[in-house]
């Protein structure tokens, strides 16, 4: 730890008081130094500093005895209460002791600081490991007691955790990405405040939640439902710091096997939806047709989509039709309704409809036909136009 910290504590300090200054490890080998030629050297005054754990100067006349030293003022460098090495002031003694404390002070601050982001860095990846651990579940295969105990090293009970929340970045404007996500993480974890919650930032810049409901017990859906209001409420006060994002929540769980079901889902719903979906929260029990086609092989996703599609796809009404059609499914085959939603006279809605059967062979009056038709289209959501 020391290591890494040492050629930055040694040149900061040395820039404050305007003297040299290097930083020894427990056995005394110079690992920083303003003067970075001495650096790997070793340093005889730090072996009773460190021994003794107490200052000690070295006078100029004691200095011409040793090996490779200057006067100077050494002191040892604590972490925790256990010394981890040394710091030496070069000058005469009693000229440079008044910045001893300085220097010690500095010097173990820097290196604290250090070993608290370090421990926070390998929390942070040791809770993405167990969320992946969670979503890569396969009880027929086992490994259940092992994430369990993964997750009680950790100080959570995945008992208690019924719901799994993926939450991505939309937009953000007036800052960087990094900051975006650090400035969500930060609400997340306000919003998601149990401490029963596992919260993992992502690599991708996504964050995933395994929910654990702060509310009694009521019916089936209402985990679900509290990790819904949740995050809608996450949401606007993100979109409030001009942060949008998207979300979504899997079907609520009794086991790790079906905690597993519901973080995937929920990625699922991410990828397959919310690139045609402006709502900040979805939930996996609103797409459940969608995660089902998605269960269909990408290769022949595409040659059904396209089969249907040959000669849609190059119009340059593709989008008005397929925006048509997919309203015209969500009203539920309601002219009146359609039109409203599309701000559409009836005659032009069904002018689009004419036109989609003629153009693709499938009646979006007949249910099997018009079921053809909206997989067709929604196997387009999910990134297969490009694959």
């Amino acid at each position: 730890m020391l290591r890494k910290a040492a050629q930055n504590i040694a040149r900061s300090a040395s820039e404050v008081i305007g003297r040299g200054v290097l930083v020894t490890d427990e056995k005394s080998m110079i690992i920083g130094c303003d003067d970075e030629r001495r650096i790997g050297r070793f340093h005889e005054p730090s072996i009773n500093v460190i021994r003794e754990n107490k200052p000690i100067a070295t006078t100029p006349a004691q200095a011409q005895a040793l090996a490779d030293v200057l006067p100077g003022y050494t002191l040892p460098i604590r972490l925790f209460d256990e010394v981890v090495g040394s710091v030496s002031i070069t000058g005469p003694p009693e000229e440079v002791e008044r910045y001893g404390a300085l220097v010690q002070k500095q010097s173990e601050i820097m290196l604290r600081e250090q070993a608290l982001l370090a421990s926070t860095m390998l929390r942070e990846r040791a809770l993405q490991d167990l969320v992946e651990n969670v979503a890569a579940y396969d009880g027929s295969r086992g490994a259940g007691e092992l994430i369990d105990a993964q997750a009680r090293d950790l100080g959570f009970n995945l008992a208690h955790c019924r719901v799994g929340v993926e939450i991505e970045l939309g937009t953000w404007r007036g800052m960087s990405m990094e900051t975006a996500l650090q400035a969500a993480l930060a609400d997340v974890r306000l919003f998601f405040a149990n401490p029963r919650n596992v919260i993992a930032a992502q690599r991708d810049y996504g964050i995933s939640i395994l929910f654990a409901p702060g509310k009694a017990a009521g019916d089936g859906q209402q985990p679900e439902n509290e990790a819904q209001d949740t995050l809608q409420a996450l949401s606007e006060r993100l979109r409030g710091r001009g942060i949008h994002i998207h979300g979504a929540c899997g079907l609520p769980a009794e086991t790790l096997g079906g905690l597993a079901r519901s973080i995937r889902d929920a990625r699922k719903v991410l990828r397959v939806v919310s690139a045609r979906n402006t709502r900040p929260s979805l939930s996996a029990r609103e797409f459940a047709a969608e995660l089902l086609l998605d269960a269909v092989p990408v290769k022949t996703r595409m040659a059904f989509s396209q089969q249907i599609l040959k000669d849609l796809r190059e119009r340059r009404d593709y989008e008005e039709l397929r925006e048509t059609f997919l309203t015209w499914c969500e009203a539920p085959f309601t002219p009146a309704r359609t039109a409203g939603k599309l701000s559409l006279h009836r005659n032009s809605l069904q002018f689009r409809l004419k036109k989609i059967r003629a153009l693709t062979g499938k009646d979006p009056w007949n249910f099997k036909e018009a079921f053809e038709l909206w997989a067709a289209f929604t196997f387009t959501w999910n990134g297969d136009e490009g694959a």
